[in-house]
């Protein structure tokens, strides 16, 4: 048996809907609710080859509501991994979600095409923009001589709705990222595996 209390409802948490324009995709408020918040200790598994990050619990009045939505909550984005009735008697549930904010991604893929002389000619052609979840995979430096290159690889956290290819260029901050691995069997998110590699210099003698 729940020991759920009503009056506990006094936070104001907006929830969010995927929305589009075109390829432009943005995240919209849709209404407003009460919830009891609480921030948990342990750490919130929202990706499945990225590494974890805060996790937060919401009581809420039952509703509609899915993985495909998201929260914010007191200016800080939540993105949604698990929703839970609490009990049959209760009309009320429990949603997990990583406080995590996404960034402005921005897809490029390189298109091949004909010119006038009915010759192939690679060019890149805008693909999507859409909010992107970046969480680091793990950091490698691959040691040569005389310098050294620093081969970062991040997991980007997509809403289902994004399909991106292997190759594909992602910018985000100012930084273009190449697509490697697509997991794409989660029924409600996306993960694929990028990377960006800079030369650090030389290494030490």
């Amino acid at each position: 048996m729940s020991d759920f209390k009503p009056e506990e409802l006094r936070e104001s948490v907006e929830v969010l809907g995927l929305q589009s324009s075109g390829s432009v995709y943005i995240w919209n408020k849709n209404r407003t609710m009460w919830a009891k918040v609480e921030q948990e200790q342990k750490k919130n598994l929202f990706s499945q080859v990225g590494i974890g990050v805060k996790s937060i619990k919401f009581t809420i009045w039952k509703q509609n509501l899915s993985l495909n939505n998201a929260f914010s909550w007191q200016g800080k984005h939540c993105f949604i991994t698990d929703i839970n009735e609490i009990d049959r008697m209760c009309l009320c549930c429990e949603v997990t979600a990583a406080l995590i904010e996404p960034k402005t991604c921005i897809a490029t893929r390189f298109v091949t095409t004909k010119n006038e002389l009915n010759r192939p000619v690679t060019t890149p052609q805008p693909v999507s923009t859409f909010p992107g979840y970046l969480v680091e995979k793990y950091m490698g430096y691959a040691q040569q001589k005389p310098q050294a290159v620093s081969e970062i690889q991040y997991v980007l956290v997509t809403p289902k709705i994004i399909t991106l290819e292997l190759a594909d260029l992602i910018e985000i901050d100012g930084e273009t990222y190449n697509v490697q691995i697509a997991h794409t069997l989660d029924e409600y998110k996306n993960e694929y595996e990028i990377v960006v590699k800079k030369d650090v210099g030389h290494a030490e003698p």
